[in-house]
């Protein structure tokens, strides 16, 4: 199987993709799939013998789930698959292993001390981004077909932005998160890294055990853009602003509406602030005695999150979910007037991995590239991320985003834009 024999090379090679690769298990997996289709055993599912890694904060059965961290080395085997590795495995898909990540999932850039920095296959001075970094690289390089993720704030769609990538985040509660070790129970969602909105639309429907059915062709003529003026443009790489101003350009030529609009909630403190009362809170819960034992193997930053959720009182955090509970609603109605509202998904190209070694820079990039990314998540939000930049060009991700519940509408409009993308010169 060609896909193994790519990842265990490039991991040799010090990639720092993948954390483990079950090349005896997923040789077998696939020779099952061999022996189906030599019986002329119809395939019930597109992703069958596909090679697919799994983040490492999925259980699999009979592996440890690490979640990039060094302290759960110990940590007794997972007895079942997560809910979601269940649904791929049923529909045939070959799990070649696991995918390296930001350690607990707290960190925007994919920096791991325990298994290395996974680097962009595109440009190896630069990071992927987290904390599904090792999960987009492995897309990115060649050597899976797609990856299972987590997304509380933009950990799916940061990496597949920063790596070229497309990068699905569902409504919350569409795909099962039992068996997944959480970061927030209030605020993680599971979803695909893929190379086409198809192909995550097809991972979609597998995990979310709906029926797949294929997206519409969809002419863009009629279909709303709202583009978001507050917040999420403010700062941009000159990279970014010019491949997401020729992305707009090239959409309303194609027909779409394009109309600009405010959000001045999105400039308010109050919702940012509420953020890491429930993200802190939630990891303090799951985490903060085992993190308090252990506190030497792990990451200062990464424990000082863990820890401040200590500070959160029960009142307080009920007071953030019902804060949370309440612009959302607000949320629905004003995204709703268009079709989608779109944004780049990251304010940044990749940044260089040398950059991250000054603590100020570092925290600059750590908030940015979650910036245009954590309102899907606070706000009850579906999204996905395609890739507009021109041919050459380091990668640029352009968001589009949609309440909850409106999963096949925000994936079928970007089936659209990618479509126009590949077709008309974005450069």
């Amino acid at each position: 199987m060609r896909a193994i024999d790519r990842a265990e090379a490039l991991k040799q090679a010090g990639s720092h993709a993948l954390t483990r690769i079950w090349r005896e298990d997923s040789l077998a997996a696939a020779r099952h799939e061999d022996r189906l289709h030599d019986e002329g055993v119809p395939s019930t599912s597109l992703l069958a013998g596909m090679p697919i890694v799994v983040k490492d904060n999925f259980d699999v059965r009979g592996d440890v789930t690490q979640a990039g961290s060094g302290s759960l080395a110990n940590s007794l085997p997972a007895q079942r698959d997560a809910e979601s590795v269940g649904n791929l495995r049923a529909a045939g898909a070959i799990i070649v292993g696991k995918s390296n990540m930001s350690e607990f999932a707290c960190d925007n850039t994919g920096a791991n001390r325990v298994f290395g920095m996974p680097r962009n296959p595109l440009d190896p001075s630069r990071i992927c981004g987290g904390s599904s970094s090792g999960a987009a690289a492995a897309v990115a390089d060649g050597s899976m077909v797609a990856a299972l993720g987590s997304d509380t704030g933009g950990s799916i769609r940061q990496p597949a932005a920063l790596c070229g990538l497309v990068g699905f985040k569902p409504s919350e509660s569409r795909v099962s998160t039992r068996g997944v070790l959480p970061l927030s129970t209030t605020l993680d969602t599971v979803g695909p890294i893929a190379r086409s909105v198809e192909c995550c639309g097809i991972m979609d429907a597998v995990l979310s055990a709906t029926p797949w059915r294929p997206l519409p062709r969809y002419p863009l003529h009629g279909v709303s853009l709202g583009v978001l003026q507050d917040l999420v443009l403010d700062e941009l790489d000159r990279p970014v602003a010019a491949a997401f101003e020729n992305a707009l350009r090239i959409l309303k030529d194609a027909g779409a509406t394009v109309t600009e609009f405010s959000w001045a909630e999105l400039q308010r403190p109050d919702w940012r602030d509420v953020f890491p009362v429930i993200t802190h809170s939630d990891i303090h819960a799951r985490h903060g005695r085992f993190a308090e034992e252990n506190a030497d193997l792990i990451e200062p930053g990464v424990l000082r999150v863990i820890m401040h959720g200590k500070t959160v009182s029960p009142q307080d955090r009920a007071d953030a979910v019902a804060f949370r509970n309440r612009v959302s609603e607000e949320a629905h109605d004003i995204i709703s007037r268009f079709h989608v509202v779109v944004m780049p998904t990251v304010p940044l190209v990749a940044p260089l991995v040398s950059s991250l070694s000054d603590p100020e820079q570092a925290k600059k990039i750590e908030f940015m590239i979650g910036r245009n990314n954590e309102p899907a998540n606070f706000f009850d939000c579906c999204a996905v991320t395609v890739p507009c930049q021109a041919t050459g060009d380091l990668p640029v991700g352009f968001l589009m985003m949609a309440k909850n519940g409106d999963d096949r509408r925000v994936l079928t409009v970007a089936s659209a834009v990618e479509e126009v993308f590949k077709t008309r010169e974005l450069g």
